[in-house]
């Protein structure tokens, strides 16, 4: 078939979805095109594995996709988990001080599949709300184990503060990144969307031909480069543009039938 052993992952907020954080009738169309002529599909989002599922379940995701800013390699056909990284024990003092020093500052824990809010605030609310999941309001020692994520939300240069107060504690074993521009992640050292992609290129070398991806923020740059065609969205930031072999149009305008056609110039 045409796309037998192409790859295509995409992000989704920013990139695959509108502002109004919906998926087009246009996109949709042109994944199930891709997919029904031997293409596979999987997305790579920060996002929870099972709210997107539940979410869109009438996107054809036909390949282990990535979670969690790659953080989470899942399965959803053969129900398996690929990759787990969770952040070591020992995090939640600096989330108290956060909490105290920064009072307007949303505060999340994601475990697999649930959200702990340890502070809400409307970015917090908000992002739920998108992703369809009902937070667990929780004092901070109440949040069971297995951390895969903490979420800090608020204005940029607020989380711009917070970063730089985090990373001068030279704590070695976490990642930490903008995967929106009101949403700082907090995840274990060594995990982004390029890692998982790159796990998954080994595991699959033998069946993918050529694996393309698309996105538009800072959490996609890894992966636009560890693909074999990188391609960013005309509002990506400069670090996701740096990464790529083509741009395309504003998110606004559906991606997906503009990727197709810079997947044909390869074949």
């Amino acid at each position: 078939m045409k796309y037998d052993g192409i790859v295509l992952f995409s992000d989704l907020d920013g990139t695959l979805l509108n502002d109004q954080r919906e998926l087009s009738a246009e996109n949709l169309k042109a994944v199930r095109y891709f997919v029904e002529n031997g293409g596979q599909f999987g997305v790579a989002t920060g996002r929870m594995g099972r709210t997107v599922y539940l979410r869109f379940p009438e996107l054809p995701i036909n390949t282990p996709s990535i979670f969690f800013n790659g953080a989470l390699v899942y399965d959803h056909r053969e129900g398996k988990e690929l990759l787990k990284a969770l952040i070591s024990e020992g995090f939640e003092p600096v989330i108290e001080v956060v909490k105290a020093k920064y009072p307007e500052c949303g505060i999340e824990i994601n475990t697999t599949n649930d959200a702990f809010v340890i502070r809400n605030n409307d970015i917090i609310r908000a992002q739920l709300k998108r992703e369809g999941l009902v937070g667990i309001e929780a004092d901070l020692k109440r949040v069971e184990k297995g951390w895969i994520k903490v979420l800090f939300a608020g204005e940029h240069t607020l989380l711009e503060e917070i970063k730089a107060y985090i990373l001068g504690l030279n704590i070695r074993d976490i990642n930490i990144m903008f995967s929106e521009h009101e949403l700082l992640d907090v995840m274990y050292r060594g995990v982004t969307k390029g890692n998982a992609l790159q796990k998954l290129k080994s595991e699959y070398k033998d069946k993918w031909r050529m694996v393309f991806a698309v996105g538009d923020n800072d959490n996609d740059a890894e992966m636009l480069k560890t693909a074999d065609v990188g391609i960013a969205v005309d509002n990506a930031t400069s670090i996701a543009k740096e990464a790529v072999q083509h741009i395309i149009s504003h998110h606004n305008t559906p991606c997906i039938p503009q990727v197709l056609k810079i997947i044909d110039s390869y074949l």
